[in-house]
């Protein structure tokens, strides 16, 4: 078990790595066809990362799909 303090939502990689590429949840928007609600609760860490926005991510950012959801199923066994 990770300390609680230690997991961090999927959200939060995201949201750096906007930052570090300039890259508003607007932009995100249009890249990943997905609603700005949805994406904006992700980033809170309100909601999880689903396969398809995994695969959005995925041809948005590089990450592979099964990292995102590697990072989801890591963040969902250790606060629940």
């Amino acid at each position: 078990m990770i300390e609680r303090d230690l997991i961090i939502h999927p959200g939060e990689t995201i949201k750096e790595i906007m930052l570090d590429r300039n890259m508003t949840t607007e932009e995100l928007m249009v890249k990943t066809n997905l609603s700005l609600e949805y994406i904006s609760d992700v980033i809170k860490g309100k909601k999880s990362i689903s396969d398809i926005f995994a695969s959005a991510l995925e041809n948005v950012f590089g990450i592979s799909i099964e990292s995102w959801i590697n990072l989801q199923n890591i963040y969902d066994k250790n606060i629940y």
